[in-house]
């Protein structure tokens, strides 16, 4: 029999579980809670066996709800018996509380792929699972590759970083992404955590990038939900160009240059002389109009201007970014890089095992618009884990068929009616 539990008994096995993520967490419960969701920690054993949920679940009509298990139940999906009784004290539990459907997710590699998103020979994969979930009577919403239409990312990109120093960690970097570090690193940029009253400038940040990238951003109450609710899992990294910095910077490389000019202008004369000098000439034009653009930059806009910044989610030995924005004047300054490579530095230091890069996009072979996200993520190295994806599990299957019929027509129907208070 299911049963329900306390939040702490709750969190106590959830953070010793394999499976275990920021989803479910106490504190997540709690930020759904401020979105309509009311949230049961449920535990069934069965024998020795053990299993539990965090079962999200939101009202729809005539009394009716939906519920959601996000990332999916805790338990071993491979004891497909297990796996089979738990579904059947869920099944009771759920239609006493009136719910029609519970929508599952579980992070089960479908099977284990390289960098490249290439299958792996012989490695890992829980193809099994999807069949036995759907001889059990859950419905499976297909192997989907595109990134944004879960509840969850179905592929994401993952760094480990066990047993791996900081200068290992950065030497496996692709070249574009070492180059933009060094960049930021020699113009005067700077990482640090977000302040008390800064999420403002977030969200500023995160309006202008949904704009520039055609996507409806979320509302401030929605950041400030989750920097109150998540606490100290939850942390914001602003990038800034410090303009004195930047300046004391090149005139620095423009002494180097002066005196590189001056060895060349006392060499004997040669095509290479040539070449040299023209090509130092070239380098301090560069740094003059580069000097010239700062203090015309910190005139109009100060002495520190915001670039861009990222949120993320730490929960025991892994890290997650989450998202995160730049402003389209500053791209020639490579904020993101810089933003990921301090974030992952942090990560290190805190003892954290697993860096999640997050959402991807899964068409490897005939890439979208959205596959300069993974391109940008893959320049950090790492590996792409494609899950099982999406399953609902009816508990009235004609209530269920109504609303898989009403659902998608609600969904564009607030599209619209965002757009237009947009």
């Amino acid at each position: 029999m299911l049963q329900e539990i306390e939040e702490n008994e709750f969190q106590s096995f959830a953070e010793s579980h394999p499976l275990f993520t920021f989803h479910q967490t106490k504190e997540w419960a709690s930020l759904k809670q401020k979105n309509g969701w009311e949230h049961h920690y449920v535990f069934y054993q069965k024998g020795k066996k053990k299993a539990a949920a965090l079962l999200l679940m939101k009202p729809l009509f005539l009394g009716k709800v939906m519920c959601y298990s996000p990332r999916g139940f805790l338990l071993d999906y491979e004891d497909q018996k297990f796996l089979a009784s738990f579904t059947d004290a869920l099944k009771k539990y759920l239609k006493e509380k009136k719910a029609i459907f519970v929508k599952i997710d579980p992070p089960l590699l479908l099977q284990e792929r390289d960098i490249d998103g290439h299958l792996v020979e012989n490695g890992k994969n829980h193809k099994k699972v999807v069949s036995v979930l759907k001889s059990l009577g859950y419905i499976h919403y297909g192997f989907s590759k595109g990134i944004e239409k879960e509840l969850q990312p179905r592929w994401v990109f993952a760094l480990s970083l066990d047993k791996k120093s900081e200068e290992q960690i950065y030497e496996n970097f692709d070249t574009r992404t070492k180059r933009s570090i060094k960049k930021c690193e020699r113009e005067g940029i700077f990482v640090r955590e977000m302040k008390e009253g800064e999420l403002p400038l977030f969200k500023a940040i995160m309006e202008h990038t949904a704009n520039r990238r055609g996507f409806l951003d979320r509302p401030f109450q929605y950041y400030q939900n989750m920097v109150s609710e998540l606490k100290k899992h939850c942390s914001i990294l602003l990038c800034f160009l410090d303009v004195e910095k930047a300046f004391s910077l090149l005139e620095e490389r423009e002494k180097e240059q002066k005196i590189k000019q001056k060895n060349y202008q006392d060499q004997k004369e040669s095509k290479k002389k040539e070449a040299l000098l023209k090509e130092s000439e070239k380098q301090l034009n560069q740094i003059q109009e580069k000097k010239e653009f700062l203090l015309h930059l910190q005139k109009e806009r100060g002495n520190q201007i915001i670039l861009g910044g990222s949120m993320f989610l730490q929960y025991g030995k892994e890290k997650t970014y989450l998202f995160g924005g730049s402003y389209q004047e500053f791209m020639q300054y490579p904020s993101q890089y810089y933003i990921q490579w301090k974030s992952i530095q942090m990560a290190k230091k805190q003892g954290c095992k697993l860096y999640n890069f997050y959402g991807i996009d899964g068409n490897f072979e005939s890439p979208s618009e959205m596959h300069g996200i993974y391109e940008f993520k893959r320049g950090f190295d790492g590996e792409v884990r494609e899950y099982i994806g999406e399953f609902d599990l009816p508990i009235s299957k004609t209530f269920y068929r109504f609303y898989r019929f009403a659902f998608p027509i609600y969904k564009k129907m607030k599209k619209i009616l965002i757009k237009k208070k947009n």
